[in-house]
């Protein structure tokens, strides 16, 4: 080889290495600026997804919703337990068309996958064959889904699959095939789901083949396609080898099966769970809804049995309040009412800090209703739900039977003050014995008052002797006016009167046959509440029955005749209801109720309904549509004008209801009056109870209550504590009063101007004067007397 050959191939090495030198520190500038920018973003997207992963507390919801907001991560009341009938409970197990159990992903985590999505961007920005490409793209595309970005995210998915052969292939064609099922492309969807599957099975990717199975499900049960979703159950349980899932699956399967009623299969798939290796709360769900469904199937002592297992193994003692309220529920049922009433209220006094509790409130309320007939207790119960920590759908059952009971209370104290006026104007003499009687106690209502206030000073251990001759005065009172005695056994006739228990009587100045006619409307309206919102028909005969026989001659007399055919109805005894029927069509041609009773004896055939063509619209609609307007125009003032004209001239309107939402809304939100919003809300929850409007206001009237309740309190004790703080400078005062009172100030004369005060002075002047001459007079004389003396 020559010698200049030999040059110019070291020439060429040199330059060769020169060029692998320079491009080597450019490799590694850009393999540190890669790694470090995929490094932060990888792992912060890994704590993202393991959060979010932890939130979804359904793996079978369809919907992944991101919710910025103040949810605290895993705060999800658990509800199991607190629905008793079996379509109630399989309703919200399984929604048609919903999945609540979807993710609700605070505002930070948003913002971070936000972050991520940036990172990833500055890694895409090179080139595509540097080997962190795919995984940014796989990021990019997963972090828009979980933000419900799909049309996004779908398109870095795409872009991954056109890159080739990846280490993404498989697990990229399942979130590919996800985007198009919420994109609602379902063919393709469920067509990539199903090739992802069989190749996850062929290549033993089990977690794969377990998300592309699940994902299937639980889009079969969003798309309420049930008997798909079972066979895809069916399918899963029958080749996948994960026992912690396939008791999962199981369990879902018990879920759709109790939601389509059909119990055998259901309690099938529920016992199949404890076959595989459930998660501990898999385990307790499923036995708890396999001791549900044996009751249901009125196999009540199995049942029985099942949940006292439960309750007393070890490992479930975090539940054993939700097993304690299946137990009462099975008492309830069996009639055993002490044991029912004993568990429930162990369950409400043990557990106040848990749902649990409220729903022993409810089931007391509705044991002292139903079996035990004590509205006062049953109220009581009923009225603690509010304040408790029990579902949205259990405090609105609650509310609807306390504002039964207070009708309840309302009309029954509505007849016995008419039955007292009646007594009064018919016995004259009974109103002045009475006003005599009440003036007594009144007088001894005046005496104790002052004595509760002077015994504030005195000594403790007087107390004893106080409250005995308080008893002694209250007993000497009801023995004195028994018409007074309420029945409050431990209340003073001070405290009766300060409750409003006793009450000056009162005569109404209207006749006698005007009072009758009221009285038997409330009585028809006892019996209607009895029949309708109490459920006892009984009572509902018995107070039908004494208007017809003790005040037939009242106009509520054709709708009491109406109203006990319906009784004699439901009682099945078609006989005696054809037979009022039948008074009411021959007798009341003019009355209204001539048409029913016809439709009910088949004489009149009911009207066809109009087609919905021809079907008027609502009247309220158009006004609802302008008061709208004018609040986006920010005239809240006009705005809420016109919400409350629709409520008052529009009241059975589902715009009325819509109107208060907005009304309230406008005051919460825009104007900030909250005690405003409050009384609109009020309105809401009371006169439209159960609707779904009430129900979406029910947590924050029921918040404010509470709040404007504990305000109350704490008021109180600070003016209790003023009052205190003002008795005891008093009793300083009172203790130095007595010095004070040895001195007396001088007595100034009252003046009217200065010339009457110039005419004071000036008389003052001259009467001294003519003082020392007249002692000057005095003195002269006594010195001649003496002198002459001499």
């Amino acid at each position: 080889m020559s010698y200049k050959k030999t040059k110019k191939l070291f020439v060429q090495a040199y330059l060769l290495f020169l060029v692998v030198a320079l491009s080597s520190c450019g490799v590694w500038t850009d393999f540190n600026t890669y790694f470090n920018t995929y490094y932060n973003a990888k792992t912060l997207f890994d704590r993202v997804e393991e959060e979010i992963l932890k939130q979804k507390k359904d793996i079978f919801a369809f919907r992944e919703t991101l919710t910025p907001g103040n949810q605290i991560p895993g705060q999800v009341i658990s509800q199991q337990g607190s629905q008793f009938g079996a379509q109630q409970r399989t309703q919200q197990s399984i929604q048609p068309g919903v999945q609540p159990g979807g993710i609700q992903l605070s505002g930070s985590l948003s913002q971070d996958l936000t972050k991520v999505i940036e990172k990833c961007s500055k890694i895409l920005q090179y080139e595509t064959g540097s080997s962190y490409f795919p995984d940014a793209l796989f990021m990019t595309g997963k972090a828009f889904y979980y933000q419900s970005e799909y049309a996004r995210a779908q398109r870095k998915f795409i872009e991954l699959a056109g890159l080739g052969d990846t280490k993404y292939r498989l697990e990229n064609k399942l979130w590919l095939a996800k985007t198009h099922l919420q994109l609602h492309n379902f063919d393709e969807g469920l067509s990539l789901i199903e090739e992802v599957k069989e190749e996850a099975l062929k290549e033993g990717e089990e977690k794969l083949f377990n998300d592309a199975a699940i994902t299937r499900i639980a889009f079969f049960e969003f798309r309420e396609e049930y008997q798909k979703a079972i066979i895809e159950c069916t399918y899963y349980l029958s080749v996948s080898k994960d026992d912690e899932t396939n008791a999962l699956v199981s369990y879902q399967l018990g879920k759709i099966y109790l939601f389509l009623n059909d119990k055998e299969n259901a309690l099938k798939a529920f016992v199949d769970v404890l076959k595989h290796s459930p998660t501990f709360d898999i385990e307790f769900q499923s036995r708890i809804e396999y001791a549900r469904l044996l009751k249901e199937l009125n196999r009540v002592e199995e049942s029985e049995s099942e949940l006292n297992d439960i309750r007393y193994a070890g490992k479930f003692k975090n539940y054993v309040d939700q097993v304690m309220i299946e137990l009462g529920q099975i008492y309830y049922e069996k009639n055993e009412i002490k044991l029912a009433v004993d568990i429930f209220r162990e369950v409400d006094s043990t557990f106040k800090m848990n749902p649990t509790s409220g729903i022993a409130e409810l089931k007391l309320g509705e044991l002292y209703k139903n079996k035990i007939r004590d509205y006062d207790s049953s109220y009581k119960y009923y009225s603690k739900v509010a304040v408790s920590l029990a579902p949205n759908e259990i405090k609105t059952e609650a509310f609807r039977h306390t504002r039964d009971l207070d009708k309840y209370f309302t009309n029954k104290k509505e007849i016995s003050n008419l039955s007292q006026h009646i007594n009064y104007i018919l016995n004259p003499s009974r109103f002045m014995q009475d006003s005599i009687e009440y003036d007594i106690i009144y007088r001894q209502y005046l005496e104790e008052n002052r004595r509760i206030l002077e015994s504030q000073n005195a000594a403790s251990n007087n107390q004893n002797q106080t409250d005995a001759a308080s008893e002694i005065r209250r007993q000497q009172a009801i023995q004195q006016n028994p018409n007074l005695n309420t029945n409050n056994k431990n209340l003073s006739p001070y405290q009766l009167i300060l409750q409003g228990k006793i009450k000056k009587p009162e005569r109404l100045h209207i006749s006698a046959d005007s009072i009758r006619t009221i009285y038997a409307k409330s009585l028809y309206g006892l019996g209607s509440l009895f029949f309708s919102e109490l459920d006892v028909p009984d009572s509902a005969y018995f107070y039908y029955n004494k208007i017809l026989t003790e005040y037939q001659n009242k106009p509520v007399k054709v709708q009491t005749l109406y109203a006990l055919g319906i009784y004699y109805e439901t009682m099945k005894d078609t006989v005696k209801a054809d037979s009022l029927f039948k008074i009411i069509y021959y007798n009341y041609e003019k009355d209204p109720l001539r048409i029913a009773a016809g439709e009910k004896l088949g004489l009149i055939k009911k009207e066809e309904k109009k087609s919905a063509a021809k079907k008027d619209e609502d009247p309220a609609e158009n006004f609802y549509l302008e008061a709208e307007k004018r609040y986006y125009d920010k005239s809240y003032e006009d705005a809420i004008k016109s919400f409350r004209e629709i409520y008052n001239n529009y009241p059975k309107s589902i715009f009325a209801q819509k109107s208060l939402t907005y009304a309230g809304m406008i005051y919460e939100r825009d104007l900030k009056m909250y005690d405003s919003a409050a009384a609109v809300y009020g309105i809401l929850v009371k006169d439209y109870v159960g609707t779904p409007y009430a129900n979406s206001v029910l947590p924050r009237y029921s918040e404010y209550q509470n709040e404007r309740l504990r305000i109350k309190m704490e008021n109180e004790a600070k003016q209790k504590e003023l009052e205190q703080q003002k008795i005891e400078k008093e009793k300083i005062n009172n203790a130095a009063q007595p010095l004070s009172n040895q001195i007396e100030p001088p007595k100034q004369t009252a003046v009217k101007d200065t010339s009457a005060v110039n005419d004071t002075l000036i008389k003052s002047r001259l009467n001294r004067q003519q003082l020392l001459e007249r002692l000057k007079e005095r003195s002269d004389t006594t010195k001649k007397k003496l002198e002459d003396l001499k």
